[in-house]
């Protein structure tokens, strides 16, 4: 791909020109824009801890509303990449979410491992990547912060974060509930209901379910289907408001998941020699989302956690403080070669727990300055109870090798965030955050041969290591008048390091990321506040990338220790035409590549020429700076020259290569139009989406091509608007993609992103 020679300072600097531009007066005070009578609505945000109108925030944001969501379609974590052109969501495992924000993200997870783009739920920090994919169910508000949240929200947030802030108890009785069934024998409910209890006791509780009976695809092998699912959650909340200056909500939830999942479809030559698409046709199945496997994959989730939180106003400080705990499980039970022959079977058991105690000192905005004091303590426990593996490789199918692994952490941090006004019309921040972590390893082998009916046990560790780092933000904004405000912000992000939750000797450790970010950017409300437009600009300068690739069916996890530069633009807009239309929509350009990435794991695909060594190939250790040749394939099921398919996988040179799974440019637009009619009110919503595709490797050579999906619906509330019917579809134009791809020694494969769906929901609000 032609790569842009154009600077970044220049990049930056037009945006801070065109601000400038646009300034009417901005040499005379001016106020902020007040709660909008008409036009676009203002969005009230807790990006700093506090609430504030989204306008009036130095941080890029894209903020949903309960209406916003439904009208672009998006009913979960995953679904959000659709309205927030910045944010790419894919998966792994099945069960994994790896959210990505203008290029900083994971492109695999495991135990330990914490998502640099973090989910927070009501305040309570996700630490583990299956709590990435959430349901929208009971949902409020969804907001995405865009780059480095060092201060407020240091926990390896390099990336951005998932904000979602879930509804709270009222002491008005309310209830709702919808009901659903859709194409491939998927059927769903959810309700909620609210109401006090007594005069200062309230409660709320909310559940779904949902239950896709057909899948998407088949098993080819065993004629069964793949991809079916079926979700249930529940949140219970009590509020206690025992006086004007004190708000206690204890919290609790629950999701469960089942599925014929992960469904990895090999889309070249597997191990065996077998081309798998062609195999695929053979046997009457479709190659995009088939799959051809000894046996059906197995998912199983169960994650539940509960909160205190606790707001209590004394005298202009308010104190909060969030306590909570959680605990995931996660099994998937899967084929990863590509083949019918029982070669490799992978089973996972993954586990986490974790504790966290934040607290918060928070003024209460009168004054030219404002200023958050707080602390956070985390303590968790992650890994596998156990990894299994079995088949050919393994005492040729007649026993099984079990890794048990733990990963500790324990972290603390302290931080401190305030804003002065400077004036009437210019605001300065700065904020600072110190995180300690400690994390220590220790893993148990146990391997039964049974053959010899002999079992091994072998321990290894534990180990420790500490990393701590000093983060920090700098902005500065000014208000050039009612209709436009400009900033400049410095943000420094801190991904802690980690030991790779493989078995090893030392073991491996991931070296932390640091990201240095710098951003200019304009929000406006335009032409009367009927449009919206916020346009950033950003350079970040990322070290340390950490990147995945599996090896012989497990994860593995290493740095690119000399990083990556980051640049780009994206822009959100809302446009309300008139009071019963409403247009919105996203554009991103991101140029996101590794600088010097020489001892990259790279793949050649099998079968190979005549005289193929490895150790033709060479690579520069990024460590030592020495030259070396490799040695063997890693993780390969015997010598190259015999391999019929799959790939070789080897260290070579990445240098320059685009970050993976990292669209260049996305861009979506949507909007939604009231028709009032005696009979009640027809509501027709819309979301298009584009994505120009993104590599897969480090050596780009698998990538998703580019694809555009497009959701739509058509709602009827009836003259009362409390009970409503909505048609709806996503993907209507049934596009193909993967949302998940990679290169493994069976061979490039990939996970299926859902295809046309469509169905009737019926639902009231009382």
């Amino acid at each position: 791909m032609r790569r842009c020679n154009f600077s970044i300072p220049a990049l930056l600097g037009g945006i801070s020109i065109a601000a400038l531009a646009a300034s009417p007066a901005f040499a005379q005070p001016v106020e902020p824009p007040a709660a909008a009578q008409e036009g676009v609505s203002d969005i009230i945000v807790t990006a700093q801890k506090r609430s504030e109108n989204a306008q009036n925030v130095a941080v890029a944001i894209t903020a949903l509303s309960t209406e916003d969501i439904a009208a672009s379609g998006v009913t979960s974590t995953e679904d959000l990449r659709a309205a927030v052109p910045s944010l790419n969501v894919t998966t792994a495992a099945g069960g994994f979410g790896l959210p990505r924000i203008r290029g900083v993200g994971a492109t695999g997870q495991g135990a330990g491992i914490e998502n640099p783009v973090a989910v927070y739920v009501d305040g309570v920090y996700y630490g583990s990547a299956i709590g990435a994919l959430q349901s929208l169910f009971d949902v409020e508000q969804v907001a995405v912060l865009k780059g480095p949240q060092g201060t407020l929200f240091g926990r390896n947030a390099t990336g951005g974060l998932i904000q979602i802030t879930t509804r709270k108890p009222s002491y008005d009785y309310t209830a709702s509930a919808r009901f659903g069934y859709g194409n491939y024998d998927t059927a769903s409910a959810a309700a909620y209901v609210s109401g006090g209890l007594a005069p200062t006791l309230a409660f709320s509780l909310s559940g779904q379910y949902e239950n896709r009976g057909d899948g998407y695809g088949q098993n080819v092998f065993t004629g069964n289907d793949i991809q079916t699912d079926r979700t249930y959650s529940l949140r219970a909340k009590l509020l206690w408001e025992p006086g004007d200056t004190t708000s206690i909500v204890l919290s609790g939830d629950y999701f469960g998941r089942e599925a014929a999942d992960p469904a990895f479809v090999t889309f070249s030559r597997n191990s065996a020699g077998q081309y798998v698409p062609d195999v695929i046709k053979s046997l009457g199945g479709d190659p995009q989302r088939d799959i051809y496997a000894d046996f059906d994959p197995t998912l199983r989730g169960r994650q539940k956690g509960g909160s205190l939180s606790i707001d209590q106003e004394l005298g202009g400080v308010n104190v909060r403080s969030i306590t909570a705990y959680r605990k995931t499980e996660l099994r998937t039970y899967f084929d990863p070669d590509g083949t019918v022959a029982p070669r490799l079977r992978i089973d996972n058991n993954n586990r986490d727990k974790q504790f966290t105690q934040e607290i918060d000192l928070i003024s209460d905005n009168a004054g030219p300055f404002n200023w958050v004091i707080g602390g956070f303590y985390m303590k968790s426990s992650a890994g596998q109870y156990p990894g299994r593996t079995t088949g050919l490789t393994t005492f040729g199918d007649n026993g099984y090798s079990d890794d048990y692994t733990d990963i500790g952490l324990e972290s603390i941090a302290g931080f401190a965030d305030g804003t002065y006004e400077l004036g009437e019309n210019t605001k300065i921040t700065a904020g600072i955050r110190y995180t300690y972590d400690k994390r220590d390893i220790d893993a148990t082998r146990i391997t039964y041969n049974g053959n010899t009916d002999v079992t091994t046990t072998t321990t290894y560790g534990p180990e420790k290591r500490s990393f701590d780092k000093l983060t920090w933000r700098l902005s500065i904004d000014h208000r050039f008048s009612p209709e436009l405000m400009a900033y400049a912000s410095y943000n420094r992000g801190f991904r802690s390091g980690t030991f790779v939750p493989q078995i090893a000797t030392p073991f491996n450790v991931l070296e932390p990321e640091v990201v240095d970010a710098y951003e200019l950017g304009i929000k406006t409300d335009l032409f009367d506040r009927k449009v919206r437009l916020n346009v950033a600009g950003y350079y970040y300068d990322q070290s340390a990338v950490q990147v995945i690739q599996v090896i012989a069916g497990v994860n593995n996890v290493y740095n690119a220790r000399q990083g990556a530069r980051i640049y780009g633009i994206d822009a959100d807009m809302t446009w309300q035409v008139s009071d019963n239309l409403r247009l919105f929509g996203g554009f991103n350009w991101t140029d996101a590549r590794y600088r010097d990435f020489t001892d990259a794991i790279i793949s050649i695909p099998y079968p190979v020429a005549a005289g193929f060594s490895p150790s033709d190939y060479s690579y520069v250790d990024s460590q030592t700076g020495q030259t070396v040749a490799n040695t063997a394939c890693l993780g390969t099921f015997g010598a190259p020259t015999a391999q019929l398919g799959g790939n070789c996988l080897l260290r070579g040179d990445a240098s320059g290569n685009r970050l993976q799974n990292t669209p260049e440019i996305t861009f979506s637009l949507g909007g939604s139009l009231d028709i009032p009619t005696s009979a009640g009110i027809f509501t027709l919503a819309g979301n298009y989406y584009y994505n120009d595709g993104f590599v897969a490797t480090a050596d780009e050579r698998v990538t998703q091509p580019s694809y555009n999906t497009v959701d739509a619906s058509i709602t009827w509330k009836e003259p009362g608007e409390k009970f409503y019917v909505r048609l709806w579809g996503k993907n209507l134009t049934d596009a193909f993609y993967r949302s998940q791809i990679s290169a493994t020694n069976s061979g490039d494969n990939g996970y299926a992103g859902a295809p046309r769906t469509y169905g009737v929901t019926f639902g009231f609000n009382y």
